[in-house]
Formats: structure tokens, sequence, C-alpha cells
């Protein structure tokens, strides 16, 4: 079985942890195809650093992220359209997406050798400009796009239209557009409702709206929407999960459903609730046993 292995440059203690987890699999007999950041002294292993490298090694069973959900989100963009299944070793904080944890990855690559896991699809969003966007190297989003001031001193308005009917102009710091994957992320920060991840539903979610009465709105994901901008300073800030760029207000987006989805790969004892539950600590009551 072919593994592609992904982290982000990190610390002394997550290398050897790296380093410790490329020595148990290659035990194991997996081939493993090395990003660039996993690279140790003179490894031999080291195959590909962008998506365009990964997609000339033939056949991967599947990209192994060690890191926390912004290393998952990195090996998303690196797989794109590849249909490379991903699963996550969490070394991170919380770790909705790589939720594997250091003390058991060991077993769950035994349950990944013996075929006992489920494929879970999560869909993508695509934005579209009116002008090309500098500094985007991927026109997706696994998480969010964000839509936001640049003048900390002044407010956005965010109208957003679908299917020629206006659902809205936001008037605060932004808007936030996620995916039922992104929807434990910054849009929860900003009170944005929690969607199963099988899900097929956007939530816009405004930031710090100038409205009281102004809250987050779940929507089909097969809407295409049209959004303009207008900014005192003339420009706003567009994140596509963690690529960021300044546009200029007379830029039109269009953010539609990306016509292919990732692939997380769920070992049987994990679940969406339980995960919620552990990581958001629900249920932390002497009551609930």
């Amino acid at each position: 079985m072919r593994l592609a292995l992904y982290s982000r440059q990190r610390g002394a203690e997550e290398l050897q942890f790296i380093q410790t987890v490329i020595e148990h699999l290659q035990q194991q007999g997996f081939e493993l195809l090395l990003h660039g950041n996993c690279a140790f002294g003179d490894s031999c292993h080291v195959l590909f650093h962008n998506h365009d490298e990964l997609s000339r090694l033939g056949k991967v069973d599947c990209m192994v992220s060690i890191g926390g959900d912004g290393s998952f989100i990195d090996a998303a963009n690196l797989v794109g359209e590849l249909d490379i299944p991903i699963v996550g070793i969490n070394t991170g904080r919380i770790g909705f997406l790589s939720d594997i944890k250091k003390e058991n990855y060991p077993a769950c690559f035994r349950l990944l050798q013996e075929g006992k896991y489920r494929l879970e699809e999560r869909f993508l969003l695509h934005v579209e400009s009116s002008r090309p966007l500098e500094g985007m190297d991927n026109p997706f989003a696994v998480n969010d796009i964000t839509l936001r001031t640049t003048d900390s001193d002044s407010i956005i308005a965010v109208t957003v239209q679908s299917a020629g009917q206006t659902v809205n102009t936001y008037w605060g710091d932004g808007l936030i557009i996620a995916t039922p994957t992104g929807s434990t992320a910054y849009s929860m920060s900003c009170g944005g409702p929690i969607l199963h991840p099988r899900s097929q539903a956007v939530v816009l979610t405004p930031i710090a709206s100038h409205s009281l009465n102004v809250r987050p709105l779940v929507i089909p994901a097969d809407n295409t929407l049209q959004i303009k901008v207008q900014a005192r300073s003339g420009n706003y800030s567009l994140c596509l999960d963690s690529q960021k760029t300044v546009v200029d207000e007379d830029v039109q987006l269009t953010v539609s459903k990306e016509h292919f989805c990732i692939k997380s790969l769920q070992f049987e004892h994990n679940s969406f609730y339980e995960v919620i539950r552990e990581k958001l600590l629900w249920g932390i009551d002497k009551r609930n046993h």
C-alpha cells in the first residue's frame, strides 16, 4: 500500500514524532512517498513538493497529514482533484479533521491494512472572479471563504445574490461562507451553527454584524452565489482557507460547489458526534456517565 505523507515544518519534538511514524510505517510494509517537509538528513523518500509532482507519482492509496487541521487542509490542497483519501494524525490542539490521536496511530494503520475503514466525502467551495486573483494557487476552499474589511476603522457591505434574488447585504467586518467541514472553524466562533459533514448545505455567517437582527443563514449547497463588496478603502481581504489576497471592490465573485470533493478516511471507532462531544467538551457534567 502506497502512502503519501505531509506535514508542515515544525519544531524538534514534532519532527521526532514524524520520524517515529515514518519508521513504524516502513516496518509495517507501507511504501512511503514523502513531502519535502518530511525529509530528514539523507532520506531517499522525498518524492513530491506540490500538487503537480504528486500527480505524476501514479497510484497513491492514501494521503497522511501529520499535524492539526491546518495540515489536513494543506494536504487537501496538495491532493485537489486526484481522488486520494486523506487521513490526519492530530498533533495540534483540537483537530476536528485530524482525528487520529498520537497514541493510537499504530492501531489505526492496522485497520487501514485490514480494510476496516469508510470514506466520507466532503464538498468544497469554488470561487470565480471577474478579474484574476493574485496569490491564489487553488480557487477552492475546504473550510470557508471569508471576506473581511482591510480597514479596522470602517465596515464593509457584502451583497449576496442567488439566482437573481438578493439574499442580504451584510454590513459589518465581513462575511464567512462555510462548508459543513468549516462549520466547526471560524464560522462557529462567530456564532454559526455546526453542520454534520454529510449535510449538503452552506452557512453564511456575518462577522461582527452592524445589524443586530442579522443571523447566520443555512442555504442549499447547490446555490450559486454572486457577491459584490462596497468598502470605504476601495478593497477588501479575501481568504480561501489559508490563502489570502486583497481584492478591489469592483471585482465581483461567484461562489459555487466545486466539481470534485475530498475524501476523508474514517475508522470504525470514529463518529462525528463523538468527535464534537470530545473536542467541544459537551456533556462535561457529573450527571452524565
